[in-house]
């Protein structure tokens, strides 16, 4: 058959993509573009935000009109959370994120309707091999899935179920595999990487992960992102003394209200958060810290978003990702009160992004003049090649002929509106 697949939304959901297509290839499937003709469409959702449902129901229509007669299938999030909206649309298949891994099996068996378990039971987490990123320079793998955190806002924990890691052998197993390929980074991601290892038998510490990280022979690994209370003492000790891991944390911050986090279920304070990437900055050199917020919980007054925006100011922080709230059905935060009004959201949302962009540049300002080790990330483009440090700095060089594999050491040059130019290094 020839399959497409389209993926919406998180880093998890883009490594489980590829793992269906290696599997479609195994079977002798053909893959083929979201945009070509197709015997089967496979949507892996999103339902983070009311924008992603409403995107994977564009998909599904879309796909409808561009291939009449072809089989349509959803997994993932927003068909685990919302089976029967997806069948309402004319969706074949629908199957859950516990049983995305026989999606294959599902399709070649001819079955249609609803395969969505209820999360009263959770698999235990097994490899999903993957060895090619389309193209990418970069690889991910997947050690760990669910999240027990019910954070007032997030649909996530239902959809995904409870925390699971991928036990320790695997984890070294899965870096054997993308070594192997040729990959020379390599980001651990997870819905909640930072509980890995806690449900293992016996438990295992994240440290430990760690550990068989910078044991497999990468040159390069990433943490996908990290909680406040995650960035401890071991953990960046840990970081900061292995060339190994990439200067670069991503570490959600939410708000900068007390009163706001408490009311999302998050577990600290402002003040510990400060506390918390302080810490890593201190002892990281050089380090990147990015940071989730989310704007517009029921409840955020002018007071609270000023307190964001004043703690954001204070620390080093590189860059945004900004999130309008975004009511979820079954959350605890769907009926409180009370709500920002849609103008205020969009806005404050328009503030902080112009902030991060802001800051971004400051960050990458303070990089000119620096020599350092950059991953190439494809091919020139009129005479330019794309490369990335390992702090996370773009950094576009001028270059003729094949591209090199790997890294090369560049200087950076200046500062540019998307990001910065610079030179390879003699």
């Amino acid at each position: 058959m020839r399959i497409s697949v389209t993926t919406l939304g998180c880093k998890v959901n883009q490594y489980e993509s590829r793992a269906l297509e290696e599997a479609f290839t195994r079977q002798g499937h053909q893959l083929v573009p979201h945009d070509a003709a197709a015997d089967v469409v496979v949507v892996n959702s999103c339902t983070v935000t009311h924008r992603s449902d409403r995107d994977v129901r564009a998909l599904v229509r879309r796909a409808r009109r561009q291939n009449p007669g072809a089989r349509i299938a959803v997994t993932g999030c927003y068909a685990q959370v919302a089976p029967e909206e997806l069948r309402a649309l004319g969706v074949d298949l629908v199957v859950g994120t516990a049983d995305k891994q026989r999606l294959p099996e599902l399709l070649e068996s001819g079955r249609g309707g609803v395969h969505v378990a209820e999360w009263g039971w959770a698999p235990a987490l097994g490899p999903e091999p993957v060895t090619r990123f389309g193209g990418r320079a970069r690889a991910f793998l997947k050690v760990q899935d669910g999240c027990e955190a019910f954070c007032a806002y997030c649909i996530v924990p239902h959809a995904r179920g409870p925390s699971r890691s991928l036990p320790l052998e695997e984890v070294v197993a899965g870096f054997a595999r993308l070594h192997g390929a040729g990959y020379d980074e390599v980001v651990l991601t997870g819905v909640h990487l930072g509980n890995w290892g806690r449900d293992l038998d016996p438990p295992r510490s994240f440290t430990q992960l760690l550990d068989a990280a910078e044991a497999a022979g990468v040159a390069r690994v990433r943490l996908s992102s990290l909680e406040p209370g995650e960035v401890d003492a071991a953990v960046v000790g840990r970081l900061a003394a292995s060339p190994v891991f990439c200067p670069h944390l991503h570490v959600p911050l939410q708000a900068g209200s007390d009163r706001v986090l408490a009311a999302m279920g998050r577990p600290y304070t402002a003040a510990a958060f400060a506390a918390a990437v302080r810490r890593a900055a201190t002892a990281i050199p050089g380090l990147c810290l990015g940071c989730d917020v989310i704007v517009g919980f029921p409840g955020e007054g002018e007071a609270e978003f000023a307190a964001t925006e004043h703690l954001l100011e204070s620390l080093p922080v590189a860059y945004l990702h900004v999130f309008p709230f975004s009511a979820r059905r079954g959350t605890s935060a769907w009926a409180m009160e009370p709500k920002v009004a849609a103008a205020v959201i969009k806005e404050r949302a328009r503030r902080l992004r112009a902030w991060s962009k802001h800051r971004q540049q400051q960050f990458w300002r303070t990089q000119v003049g620096t020599r350092a080790p950059a991953l190439v990330e494809d091919s020139p483009r009129e005479g330019w090649l794309r490369t990335r440090t390992r702090n996370y700095v773009p950094v576009a060089v001028p270059w003729e002929g094949p591209p090199p594999r790997g890294e090369i050491d560049v200087v950076i040059n200046a500062v540019e509106a998307s990001g910065t130019r610079g030179r390879v290094a003699p």
